[in-house]
């Protein structure tokens, strides 16, 4: 019980509930846009609480206490130590960045946005009427 009651988690977890409480506090559509950000903040967190796990289950025969104390009597063995576990989580943390797809802007306009395209070209031609390259600002 008493390495669960470690700083580190008392701070991240009492850190945490006071981010989102000020989120949620200031969020001006009454907590609409707070639910759907700690959503997407959802998938980091599952990625790096799989990529601990998967370290475990890999490295089970590696006691990472004893290696650690080990590889700290000398600088380069501590810094090798570190480079290897930080290329091994950034291996398993890669595994979720396919899950990033961006939609191309530029060749993608809403369909609730056709309706509001004459408004805007009304708009730049009477402050953009001088503009020396128009086609850039074409729609």
């Amino acid at each position: 019980m008493k390495e669960h009651l470690r700083f580190r988690n008392i701070f991240m977890i009492g850190g945490t509930i006071i981010v989102m409480l000020y989120l949620f506090i200031s969020d001006p559509n009454g907590g609409n846009m707070t639910i759907p950000f700690l959503a997407k903040l959802a998938t980091p967190i599952v990625a790096v609480w799989f990529s601990h796990l998967a370290r475990r289950a890999l490295f089970d025969y590696a006691d990472m206490e004893t290696l650690m104390k080990k590889a700290r009597e000398t600088a380069t063995g501590a810094g090798l130590t570190f480079l290897g576990l930080c290329v091994i989580i950034y291996g398993l943390l890669s595994l979720f960045g396919s899950q990033v797809y961006a939609q191309p802007v530029e060749t993608y306009i809403p369909k609730q946005a056709y309706e509001h395209l004459p408004t805007l070209q009304q708009e730049k031609d009477k402050v953009w009427a001088t503009h020396p390259k128009p086609h850039t600002l074409l729609v």
